[in-house]
């Protein structure tokens, strides 16, 4: 669980699987053991699983562009946020913000 409180505290940043080991007080690789089993994934998944729901909420609820949100998440370079969110959605951060306006 405080894995999860960083990540969720820590997701604007750029940090790693050392960072929350230091942080835990563990070796990164007994991290990675533990996290796997606990979560059914890798951090590196289950990171940019979040950071891609918080981008989605924030294209559905904020006018905010595409380069901050992806800035606001960790993702610096608004390509490659751009490239990591739409092969987790199938569309670019534009069409699903397109998209959900359409819903609403």
């Amino acid at each position: 669980m405080s894995a999860q409180n960083y990540i969720q505290n820590h997701l604007g940043r750029d940090f790693g699987i050392e960072d929350i080991a230091d942080y835990l007080g563990i070796s990164s690789s007994y991290f990675c053991l533990l996290f796997k089993n606990h979560f059914g994934e890798t951090f590196v998944e289950y990171l940019t699983k979040q950071r891609m729901e918080m981008a989605k909420c924030l294209l559905r609820s904020s006018e905010r562009s595409i380069a901050q949100i992806g800035t606001s998440i960790g993702y610096q370079e608004r390509r490659y946020f751009t490239k990591v969110f739409q092969k987790y959605t199938g569309m670019t951060p534009s069409d699903f913000r397109q998209k959900e306006s359409n819903v609403s």
